[in-house]
């Protein structure tokens, strides 16, 4: 058996290790540049072309793994078919005990990059966590919330958690803001109030709809407005813009504000 492995190997005349150096030192460069300077061009794009430019990072990277691993292995052993197939075999056995987890999570990652529920781009909620999709790897996806934490999660996570895209892999994000309000009052003007609440927002994109719709709940009328900021990283913004500016023009038409119990808060 020892033998075996021994012939696989390649007589090597003292350039092979250099040469693997180089190839590994080149993939490096190129990954690195790739994860660190496509997002920062991309930072200066419109956020139309920003959501169709980031999908693309985790594809480049897989291809340079792969280009790296075809590049080195004939450099190792001799490229035959059995010889490629021993080491994979071998390769697999030796690995698949030691980092069965990370083998998992690297699948996940393989299945998610094909299936694609989410991109770079994106805002998604995944359990309990909330943000921008910003880094897609074969073993985690990164998020960064709104308080500006990065969060990890491993790609494995996700056969069991469930996972809402606020997005799909589109610049829109649908905002959803809430007024409660005493039943007492014409819903015509809280509507039309509303709506020009939003429409005045600097955040708001002028392209898309704005909906308000109301519901009766057992402590007044609650009204829910639906529209669109101009960025999806700007929802935030928009949210607290238009509820600040929303409150106040109820206020001023002559409306009594009520509070949602928190049950039926939590529960909407």
């Amino acid at each position: 058996m020892d033998n075996q492995w021994i012939n696989m190997l390649r007589d090597w005349n003292g350039t092979e290790l250099g040469h693997i150096l180089l190839i590994l030192f080149v993939a490096f460069i190129v990954y690195e540049a790739i994860r660190v300077l496509v997002p920062l061009i991309t930072e200066r794009l419109k956020p139309n072309s920003r959501f169709y430019t980031l999908p693309w990072v985790p594809l480049l990277r897989l291809i340079i793994i792969l280009w790296t691993a075809t590049l080195i292995v004939p450099l190792i052993i001799t490229p035959t078919r059995e010889n490629v197939l021993a080491l994979l075999g071998a390769t697999a056995f030796a690995v698949g005990f030691a980092v069965k987890d990370y083998i998992s999570c690297f699948f996940a990652g393989l299945f998610f990059l094909l299936e694609r529920p989410y991109r770079v781009g994106d805002w998604v909620q995944i359990g309990e966590t909330y943000g921008e999709v910003t880094e897609i790897g074969l073993r985690a996806v990164k998020l960064v919330t709104a308080d500006d934490n990065a969060v990890t999660i491993p790609h494995s996570a996700l056969w069991t958690q469930q996972l809402s895209n606020a997005t799909s892999s589109a610049p829109d994000l649908l905002c959803v803001i809430y007024f409660f309000v005493n039943p007492d009052h014409d819903n015509a003007l809280v509507r039309k109030t509303l709506e020009k609440v939003a429409a005045s927002s600097p955040y708001i994109n002028p392209e898309r709809p704005i909906v308000v719709v109301m519901n009766n709940e057992p402590f007044g009328l609650r009204y829910k407005l639906k529209a669109y900021p101009k960025d999806a990283r700007e929802q935030f913004l928009f949210i607290a813009d238009v509820t600040e500016r929303g409150n106040f023009a109820l206020h001023k038409i002559g409306l009594a504000l009520v509070t949602s119990p928190v049950a039926v808060a939590a529960h909407q």
